[in-house]
């Protein structure tokens, strides 16, 4: 039996904060999920219906398929510059700007940075699929399409690494400021 959404939301932000402070008293390898799941009252399968690994839960502001991204991106005015839309696009993201800052806490105290960046890497492979299949509905050539979307989710990505591995505290104002640097710095390059 699956959940209404309501309950679904509650559940999921039930386990991960239970994933949050499991990871924070044990460590992220030894917390287990089927304690997680245990604290909020719930099965193992409960828990991976909401969340694919362990990691998801560190990583779920950038994990996700990138869905809300993608829908802000295609919302975009087709005449608008790349940067522009990217940036208005970055500031739809549906995470909870607090929870944002404590993830990108723990993921800098509990994760190698190796781990951090495999992930991150991933992550901008997916949002310059995002952004090639965008262009290219736009009428950007195919080569300059994939160039400027690997172009454009590098400086992005390259901003969020900077700004998680930068001591605590993490203030969001910051990377959005980071942000805007990266893509300044690549503007020449997208023509």
């Amino acid at each position: 039996m699956s959940e209404t959404p309501g309950k679904a939301d509650r559940t999921r932000a039930a386990l991960r904060d239970a994933a949050l402070r499991r990871f924070v008293a044990d460590g992220f390898e030894a917390a287990s999920v089927s304690a997680i799941a245990a604290e909020v009252g719930v099965t193992e399968r409960t828990f991976y219906r909401h969340f694919a690994t362990k990691d998801e839960v560190l990583f779920g502001d950038v994990v996700t398929r990138l869905e809300w991204f993608r829908r802000a991106l295609r919302e975009r005015p087709d005449g608008e510059g790349l940067i522009r839309s990217v940036l208005a696009s970055l500031g739809s993201a549906p995470t909870d700007p607090r929870l944002m800052v404590e993830i990108a806490r723990l993921r800098s105290e509990l994760l190698s940075p190796e781990r951090i960046e495999r992930t991150f890497r991933d992550r901008q492979g997916a949002m310059a699929t995002e952004l090639r299949a965008v262009l290219l509905e736009r009428g950007v050539p195919e080569l300059a399409a994939a160039v400027r979307a690997e172009v454009v989710a590098g400086a992005v990505f390259a901003a969020l690494a900077v700004w998680t591995e930068a001591p605590a505290p993490h203030d969001l104002t910051r990377l959005g400021t980071l942000t805007e640097e990266a893509l300044a710095q690549v503007r020449p390059a997208l023509g």
